[in-house]
């Protein structure tokens, strides 16, 4: 299953989630990529490529691999983003555990009750991961609203924000959630949040070690839209994304 809102050649899709994704597996194992690249991955039969569109900003993407089982899980996730499906191949066979995939497939939209889902992710090697996933209906900034407030830590999000939309840093909360201004990979890639499409965040404090990619921006618009991050505590994952903060607006 290939879905992308921005998908190659087709027009943008406002009416399906802020989503952007890929999934491959068998009767044994497979992948979940989560990614912010607009126009990727390509139709098959049009080979692979890395589109032009995709170099002007910053971006981010998550590869995870999991058993057959956690993807009955995902399913459910992708029930509650609703993604714009551009290429899918999803034999009988699995029509019963994933029901909601094969609807998916079928270019159905799956209803979903309550507004938002959240479910626990194990990795072949045996690695846990926390997939926050809403719908449309669920209207508020997943970061500040549920995120940061669930994980109990204070987050600091680094996403692609157009001034016109954008969300100022919110403190209203028990958890807060402070937006990145600016991100350093090294001495000599530096760049604001406004060169960067990625969607992530990280824990403030060193301590939980919290690392979250996913789809959505913290921008008023997108409240309304269907989308979510996947969260882990690998050590070395956040080292990476928490070292790239090089500057954050605090509220």
């Amino acid at each position: 299953m290939l879905y992308n809102d921005a998908p190659p050649v087709l027009k943008y899709e406002t009416n399906y989630g802020h989503t952007k994704g890929a999934l491959l597996f068998d009767q044994f194992q497979g992948f979940w990529l989560i990614h912010s690249i607009p126009h990727f991955p390509p139709f098959p039969e049009m080979g692979f490529g890395y589109p032009s569109t995709g170099k002007l900003y910053g971006q981010s993407v998550q590869c995870t691999t999991y058993s057959y089982k956690q993807f009955q899980k995902i399913s459910q996730q992708l029930a509650y983003i609703n993604p714009y499906v551009y290429n899918c191949s999803m034999p009988s066979a699995y029509y019963t555990d994933m029901a909601e995939m094969a609807q998916i497939c079928a270019g159905k939209t799956v209803t979903v009750v309550p507004r938002r889902r959240l479910e626990k992710l194990i990795s072949v090697k045996g690695e846990t991961f926390l997939s926050f996933a809403k719908s449309h209906s669920y209207v508020d900034d997943i970061y500040a609203g549920w995120i940061a407030q669930t994980l109990k830590t204070d987050l600091l999000v680094e996403t692609w924000q157009r001034q016109a939309h954008q969300l100022p840093s919110n403190c209203s909360l028990p958890y807060h959630v402070m937006n990145i201004r600016r991100v350093s990979l090294s001495e000599l890639v530096t760049f604001s949040s406004y060169e960067d499409h990625s969607k992530w965040c990280v824990s403030w404090e060193y301590q939980t070690q919290w690392t979250c990619l996913g789809d959505l921006n913290r921008e008023s618009r997108q409240a309304w839209r269907g989308g979510g991050l996947i969260c882990t505590q690998n050590s070395a994952v956040y080292k990476a994304f928490r070292s790239a903060v090089a500057w954050y607006k605090h509220c």
